[in-house]
């Protein structure tokens, strides 16, 4: 009887309570959950970072890689609007350099045989200048460098570590006999932009930071002028091949005959720092 008594007490009971008719519509556009904003990165960005901004600092003297033309546009268009003429931008001092720093290069060019000189610091016209910038008279012992040259103690013993490294072992191979007599360059210091264009960045050139090396003299052999030998199968052909591949160990920048119509007559070695430690060989 207990059990009939209080199923009715409880329908009544629930009859009374003020339930909704449906359940509840779900919000419209539920927000989807949000993406984790700690996503590992790709090995490419973990390595190297922006890579855009990487391939734009590569070459120094604007040579397009592998002969691919120059895009319209772009990055290239704003950084060709952006250029300055080096002469006409803000003066500035060139900044010097620590005195330890120059005192352990100029260490090392005596260790390794080199002769030069420490003249004035070239303040230039804008952002052109040269602190204390360096003849170099001899390359090594009995090896003249002509003519004389301003340049910084960085790229004087740059330019000696490939004379001894590179050159003089490859002038071994012209035969019993041949020795280095002579470096030959077409210019060191110059206040000017890249290609000697207006609208380019300014060349390292303007900093001291380069040289383009014009060709080889020897005592038993003819003097080796750089010019483009691709093919032609001589041992002055691998002379040059061998020089300007080893050159890349020693500086951030080789270019030469084939990079562009503008290096065909020389080298142009410079110390540009790029991303990453990238160095432009072509």
């Amino acid at each position: 009887m207990r059990t009939f008594i209080l199923f009715p007490a409880l329908l009544a009971l629930l009859a009374s309570a003020d339930l909704p008719e449906t359940a509840p519509a779900p919000p419209d556009n539920p927000r989807a959950p949000e993406a984790s904003s700690s996503q590992p990165e790709t090995a490419g960005e973990a390595a190297s970072g922006n890579t855009d901004n990487a391939i734009g600092d590569l070459s120094t003297e604007d040579a397009p890689a592998d002969g691919a033309p120059e895009a319209d546009g772009g990055d290239d268009a704003e950084d060709a609007a952006e250029a300055p003429d080096p002469a006409s931008a803000p003066d500035r001092p060139p900044e010097p350099v620590d005195e330890a720093v120059i005192a352990r290069c100029e260490t090392e060019l005596r260790a390794l045989g080199a002769v030069f000189e420490r003249r004035d610091t070239i303040d230039g016209d804008g952002a052109c200048g040269v602190y204390r910038p360096y003849n170099l008279r001899e390359a090594a012992p009995g090896v003249t460098v002509k003519p004389e040259t301003e340049m910084t103690c960085a790229s004087a013993l740059a330019t000696v570590r490939w004379v001894r490294n590179e050159v003089l072992p490859a002038t071994r191979a012209l035969g019993m006999g041949v020795e280095l007599s002579e470096i030959t360059h077409a210019s060191t210091y110059v206040c000017r932009n890249r290609n000697n264009r207006p609208d380019a960045k300014i060349s390292e050139h303007a900093r001291g930071s380069a040289i383009d090396i014009s060709g080889f003299g020897f005592d038993g052999h003819d003097p080796i002028p750089v010019v483009p030998r691709v093919g032609v199968g001589t041992i002055e052909e691998a002379f040059q091949r061998a020089v300007r591949a080893g050159a890349c160990m020693h500086f951030t920048t080789v270019l030469g005959p084939g990079s562009d119509e503008n290096h065909d007559d020389h080298l142009h070695f410079d110390l540009a720092e790029r991303s990453s430690g990238y160095r432009l060989c072509q």
